[in-house]
């Protein structure tokens, strides 16, 4: 007998696809890509509060770093050199070194005062501070009640945050 071969086409596959497709793969990186997007302005918004406290903390130190000066310059308080700084009050250059040199008490008072704006100028951005024995004004440029027996004292300090401008108030009983 003789035997035929026969061939027949066969238009399935009997093996299963292995791989990705193209459409695949680039939907994969579009969806990594959002994630990515998403990763990176978390990192935006927490480096911009970040910032923000950072400044606010600065804000708060060198509110009390000036009530420190004025609580151990008594002869400073009993002379009035506290009593009215006001915000654009500009900051006059001391006489001397007072940190390296005894100095009298208004010497002292002008080297803190000095010292204080200096820094915060430095840290803040547009940082500008306001002393009063009183109350100060809601602008921070003055008193609104003098030193006539009050023995408070306020801080204020104002900077800028995203172009808002933020201010602190600290009182001081001494």
């Amino acid at each position: 007998m003789l035997m035929q071969k026969r061939f027949v086409l066969s238009f399935t596959s009997n093996c299963s696809q292995h791989g990705f497709s193209l459409i695949e793969v680039l939907v994969a990186l579009f969806v990594l890509s959002i994630g990515l997007l998403g990763l990176a302005g978390l990192q935006t918004l927490g480096l911009k509060f970040n910032t923000q406290s950072y400044q606010r903390t600065q804000a708060v130190l060198n509110a009390y770093d000036i009530v420190d000066r004025i609580r151990a310059n008594a002869g400073g308080i009993a002379v009035g050199v506290y009593d009215d700084i006001g915000i654009d009050t500009p900051a006059s250059a001391p006489p001397a070194n007072c940190a390296v040199v005894s100095c009298p008490n208004a010497n002292m008072a002008a080297y803190d005062i000095s010292q204080w704006k200096t820094s915060l100028t430095e840290l803040l951005t547009q940082g500008k501070g306001a002393v009063c024995r009183g109350v100060l004004t809601a602008d921070f440029t003055g008193c609104a009640v003098g030193p006539a027996g009050n023995t408070s004292f306020q801080v204020g300090v104002q900077w800028l945050e995203n172009d808002i401008p933020m201010r602190l108030a600290v009182e001081a009983q001494l």
